[in-house]
C-alpha cells in the first residue's frame, strides 16, 4: 500500500518544524558569567593601632548564606513570596566561595593588613588570640528595578572566648540597569558597606 501524499505533507511539516525549533534553539546566546569583586580603591578608612586588633590575626572564620542563592544563576526578587532565576547569567563561581573571599579581601583594604579565610587560618595562639568573624546572611537580592539589598547578622569572636555579640545592618545598592554586569556590581557594593561595618566594629573592640 502506498502512502497517500497527505502522509508525505504531515511528515514534511514535522520535519520543517523541528529544524526551525533546532534553529531557534541554536540562536539563543549562552548565559554570562559574572563575578562578585572587592572594590579595593579605597583608602584604609578604619584605624585600629590603639586596639587589640591590631595585633592579633584577623580570620573570616564562619560564613552562612540561605539555600536561595546557592544556585549558579542570577536571583530576582520579584514579589514578596516568589523569585526568578534569570536564565542570561549565572555566577562564575558558587557564591559560598565568593562572598568569604571578597569580604577577606575588602577587611584587608580596609584595615590595611591581611585578612585570611578559615581554610587557610594560622595555628592558634594562646598568647595572642585571632579575632574570627561569624557571618549570618540573611538574604543578598535583587529586584526588577535593579536595586540590590544584603542583609546580614555578624559577630566578631576572641578565638577561645565564648562570649558572642551579634550586629545586624541592611544594606542598599541600585544598579544602573538590570544588566547583569551592573547586578553583579551592586552586589560587590552591598559587601563592601558590610565590610565598613564590620571593620568599624572590631575598632571598637578593646
Amino acid at each position: 500500500m502506498k502512502p497517500s501524499p497527505h502522509h508525505f505533507t504531515a511528515s514534511a511539516a514535522a520535519l520543517v518544524g523541528a529544524l526551525l525549533l533546532s534553529a531557534c534553539a541554536s540562536d539563543v546566546p549562552p548565559p554570562r558569567s559574572v563575578a562578585l569583586q572587592s572594590l579595593q580603591a579605597m583608602p584604609p578608612a578604619t584605624q585600629v593601632a590603639n586596639s587589640s586588633a591590631s595585633k592579633a590575626s584577623v580570620v573570616v572564620d564562619r560564613v552562612i548564606l540561605p539555600d536561595l542563592i546557592r544556585r549558579n544563576h542570577l536571583l530576582e526578587r520579584i514579589a514578596a513570596g516568589e523569585v526568578h532565576y534569570r536564565d542570561v547569567a549565572r555566577w562564575a563561581e558558587p557564591l559560598s566561595e565568593a562572598v568569604p573571599r571578597v569580604l577577606a579581601d575588602d577587611l584587608s583594604a580596609l584595615l590595611g593588613r591581611s585578612v585570611t579565610l578559615s581554610k587557610l587560618r594560622p595555628q592558634p595562639s594562646t598568647s595572642d588570640p585571632a579575632w574570627l568573624l561569624w557571618l549570618d546572611v540573611r538574604s543578598l537580592e535583587a529586584d526588577g528595578q535593579g536595586r540590590v539589598t544584603l542583609e546580614a547578622h555578624w559577630s566578631w569572636l576572641r578565638e577561645g572566648k565564648p562570649e558572642v555579640r551579634w550586629q545586624q545592618g541592611r544594606f542598599e545598592a541600585s544598579a544602573s540597569s538590570r544588566d547583569p554586569e551592573r547586578i553583579a556590581y551592586a552586589h560587590s557594593q552591598v559587601l563592601q558597606q558590610l565590610a565598613q561595618a564590620m571593620a568599624a566594629e572590631l575598632a571598637r573592640q578593646p
